[in-house]
């Protein structure tokens, strides 16, 4: 939740603004932005949550490299 002047346009990017080779995956409550690599696995981007323990995560944290099976 943002409490803030700046409009939301400016904080956030259009979807049509994402590179084509990002994808976005709904994993829990949370939303990433991924990058996916030639190997299969894909690196974190950007990750999107209501919650804040989510962030704390090093799991999730951009740069990181997941798997999806």
């Amino acid at each position: 939740m943002l409490y803030t002047i700046i409009p939301y346009e400016l904080i956030f990017e259009k979807r049509e603004d994402i590179p084509t080779n990002y994808i976005e995956l709904k994993m829990g409550n949370k939303q990433l932005v991924v990058e996916k690599l030639s190997n299969g696995n894909y690196i974190i981007q950007r990750m999107y949550s209501t919650n804040p323990f989510d962030y704390l995560n090093a799991k999730y944290t951009p740069g990181s490299m997941i798997s999806i099976y």
